[in-house]
């Protein structure tokens, strides 16, 4: 009997996902650079694949692009984690996911990974010629400037929030119709309205849940607004975003699949409907979605490949 109590007091239980991806992060540092950020790469990855699905535009050409949308928002977020590491090191949570704090980075391994994936860009963008290069110079301005001081966008009250609005979800999608010269329609207008309120209720919803720790450090649009009238706007945005999606469906404006990712989303936004003020939101409830997204659209986009 004694024994039999032992095995049951040193039986491990078995590990949640959160203990998981942890563990991985601790045994291996760099994953870190990864899977801090892969619900912003992941979701530039289902956003670059379905304006080419509504516009019929799969091609070896355009299909470059998944990889350069996903390498890109990647590199921004991790350039983010860089600057942020003294922010982030008074946060017990973000100072355990952020590669950079406490880690010195040098040169060399600096120019190991930026260059290849600059040169990446550079092949991928000068296919769509001047218009390419272009806006692959906006891209790298906007995260420089975004992150890094001078300017640093995110922390000036009201262009924080607006420039994530128009380029961290938005812009995916415009940037993708001006590449392949596409004819805008309604569909396009009325998705690129809904990524804009995602795009803005998602740094809206950061900024609330990073509040105690970002007043401490600098200002936002949530600690010049205050904690509960941020709160607020977060509920007013989100509710205006799923208006716009309920006129889409309403006119039946939008395709079948399109229909799924609303699916997939609306647990997210109704938490943050139904969840105490001071309670952040479920970031395993946020990571399911965009999970269960990249395995639909990718499923979509090669089923379309045979068609």
């Amino acid at each position: 009997m004694a024994g039999l109590l032992l095995m049951v007091r040193t039986t491990k239980k078995p590990q949640t996902w959160k203990q998981t991806v942890r563990n991985i992060m601790l045994a291996h540092p760099a994953s870190k650079l990864l899977l801090n950020h892969a619900d912003a790469w992941g979701t530039a990855l289902i956003i670059s694949m379905v304006m080419l699905l509504v516009h019929d535009a799969v091609t070896p050409q355009t299909v470059l692009l998944l990889g350069a949308y996903s390498g890109g928002y990647w590199l921004a977020f991790a350039l983010n984690d860089f600057y942020d590491a003294p922010v982030d090191a008074l946060d017990p949570t973000k100072r355990e996911r952020n590669y950079f704090v406490g880690r010195q980075v040098g040169r060399g391994k600096l120019t190991a990974v930026l260059l290849p994936l600059l040169l990446f860009f550079l092949v991928v963008f000068a296919q769509f010629g001047r218009l390419g290069l272009l806006l692959l110079a906006l891209c790298l301005f906007i995260m420089w400037s975004y992150s890094a001081p001078p300017l640093r966008l995110k922390s000036r009250p009201g262009l924080d929030i607006l420039t994530h609005a128009l380029f961290v979800q938005t812009f995916p999608y415009i940037m993708g119709l001006l590449l392949i010269s596409a004819r805008w329609t309604l569909l396009d207008g009325f998705i690129i309205a809904i990524l804009f309120f995602a795009s803005l209720t998602a740094q809206i919803e950061q900024q609330v849940r990073d509040f105690a720790v970002d007043a401490q450090m600098e200002q936002t649009f949530a600690t010049r607004l205050g904690h509960g009238r941020t709160n607020w706007l977060l509920k007013a945005t989100t509710a205006i975003m799923m208006l716009i999606a309920i006129v889409g469906l309403a006119i039946r404006i939008f395709p079948p699949f399109i229909i799924t990712f609303g699916a997939l989303a609306l647990p997210a936004f109704l938490h943050r409907f139904l969840r105490q003020q001071h309670v952040p939101r479920s970031e395993w409830l946020v990571l399911g979605s965009i999970g269960a997204a990249v395995v639909y659209t990718t499923a979509v986009f090669i089923y379309s490949l045979y068609q």
